[in-house]
């Protein structure tokens, strides 16, 4: 399991304390498996058996009624699939899109919460 430093605390923003062994921690409690964050909300999220499959319709009902400006995608060890129909779709919707390693996705998620920014993370779970 990886530790990232975090910022602060007594805070309900989910912040990633650790990621690896098939799983995620997050604000000191442990997810295993992939895992869908907003900012003051964690869930567990089952991707499609193959990643480059994902479509919006995986990710925007995760979202709630009011979608957050950037959905940040944590594709495994090094993704290679560009997804630019995804990036499409979740832009129709006023959702701008990054495609990360889960290691710099989950550095760049604790990094937009101590900024305070509106954002969503689909994290694949790292071995």
């Amino acid at each position: 399991m990886v530790e990232v430093k975090t910022f602060g605390d007594g805070s309900d923003l989910q912040l990633i304390h650790g990621y690896g062994d098939g799983g995620f921690r997050v604000s000191q409690e442990r997810y295993a498996g992939d895992l869908f964050l907003l900012p003051r909300q964690a869930t567990s999220w089952n991707p499609p058996a193959h990643i480059d499959e994902l479509g919006a319709s995986d990710l925007l009902p995760l979202m709630g009624d009011v979608p957050p400006p950037l959905l940040i995608l944590g594709a495994g060890e090094a993704p290679m699939h560009p997804f630019f129909e995804l990036g499409n779709a979740l832009r129709g919707h006023g959702v701008a899109f990054e495609v990360l390693s889960t290691a710099a996705a989950c550095r760049t998620w604790n990094v937009l919460m101590s900024e305070g920014r509106s954002a969503a993370a689909a994290l694949v779970a790292l071995p």
